[in-house]
């Protein structure tokens, strides 16, 4: 098809496309961004929810205030004090058996809220003997009652018997003896010792003592302040004092005596022995056991006069009292006695299971107080001798 003449050809053009409107941005909206308002409604859920958990508080609320008052009222019970009642309390009783008898007897209403207020606030220290309380009491009112004391304190008899140290069995007896209200005599209590119902854990049986033995319980005997009551038997004592002496040398480590000083545990009891008399002045115990023992390991003659006395019984020896034979005479027979010489008190049975370190193989009275001079050579020990003679000493 032909054009006309002066005219161009143009291609089909669309129409521009409708422009849309755009509305207005509200003020308070920033430009590309988009908003979603979620709307929450309130309903009847939440409302039980609030609702259940002030109840569950409430209740708790009230379950703490029942519990403050029930153990109000274990510690005070509601109401007045009760009718007096009179209850005595045994000697040793403990807090606890004070409150199981407090709330058999109705003083007080639980024995447990008494205990556990004794533990906060302290209890008074009590005598044994008879109080009067109230029934229905404050745990207070009770605890003031045992404060006060009670109307009547039952005594108990004592009789005091005290055993100094370095007495021999005859001597103990004679103490025995001596002591006022006694329940037995001293030769009561010597016919329970041949009797052998008690025996020593660190000492052979009476049965078995060495050769030459003259008292089987010699030494056993533990030095110390017992006491007796209007009952008690010589069987009674014989058991404190040789439970004593038990638990004495158990403390001291006389079980392991073979390892520390070579000796049996009695042999060292009998060493002990010899340093009781021996010393005078107690620091120097472990001076002398250390010169025992070394003359012991030496092979020498322990030459201890105290030895001899035991089997004289005085002490005044004479030219024929040092020429005895006996195992105990230390001049002429070698070696420890064959049963302790007297009852060793604690000191002196720890210094023979410790002598001190030393060379010593002599020693000598060296002052009228009981001082020894300690030597090493004869040579030494003769000057020291030659002292002790110029002073009246020896």
């Amino acid at each position: 098809m032909n054009s006309p003449a002066g005219s161009s050809f143009r291609g089909f053009r669309p129409p521009p496309p409708r422009q849309r409107r755009t509305e207005r941005a509200k003020p308070n909206h920033r430009e590309g961004v988009d908003y979603e308002t979620v709307f929450v409604r309130k309903g009847r859920g939440t409302t039980l929810s609030i609702l259940f958990l002030l109840g569950l508080l409430l209740i708790a609320a009230w379950i703490t205030l029942r519990a403050v008052q029930w153990g109000r009222e274990q510690l005070d019970p509601p109401g007045e004090q009760g009718a007096a009642i009179n209850l005595t309390l045994p000697p040793g009783v403990s807090t606890s058996g004070i409150s199981k008898i407090l709330e058999q007897n109705g003083v007080i209403p639980d024995a447990r809220a008494y205990e556990w207020y004794v533990r906060l606030k302290g209890a008074p220290l009590f005598q044994a003997g008879d109080y009067t309380f109230h029934t229905n009491s404050a745990v207070w009112d009770a605890l003031e009652i045992l404060k006060t004391g009670p109307r009547y304190i039952e005594q108990n008899v004592r009789i005091r018997l005290t055993i100094p140290e370095g007495l021999t069995v005859r001597q103990i007896i004679g103490v025995i003896d001596q002591v006022e209200d006694a329940p037995f005599s001293g030769a009561e209590f010597e016919d329970e010792m041949r009797m052998q119902h008690v025996v020593s854990n660190y000492a052979p049986s009476p049965a078995a003592m060495p050769v030459g033995a003259i008292e089987p319980y010699e030494g056993l005997l533990f030095p110390d302040t017992y006491y007796l009551g209007p009952d008690s038997t010589p069987e009674d004592l014989l058991t404190q004092m040789l439970n004593r002496f038990d638990q004495v040398l158990t403390g001291l480590g006389y079980a392991a005596a073979p390892q520390t000083v070579g000796l049996t545990p009695y042999e060292t009891v009998v060493l002990a022995s010899l340093i009781e008399r021996e010393a005078r002045v107690g620091n120097e115990r472990a001076k002398i056991s250390r010169v025992i023992h070394n003359r012991l390991a030496a092979d020498w003659y322990l030459g201890i006069d105290a030895s001899i006395i035991y089997v004289t019984g005085d002490n005044q020896l004479t030219v024929s009292d040092l020429q005895t034979q006996s195992p105990f005479n230390t001049r002429l027979s070698k070696g420890l006695p064959p049963t302790p010489i007297a009852a060793p008190g604690k000191a002196a049975l720890e210094a023979a299971m410790a002598p001190v370190s030393g060379q010593w193989m002599f020693y000598v009275l060296a002052d009228s107080e009981g001082r020894h001079s300690f030597s090493v050579s004869s040579d030494e020990f003769e000057r020291d001798k030659a002292k002790c003679q110029e002073r009246g000493l020896c």
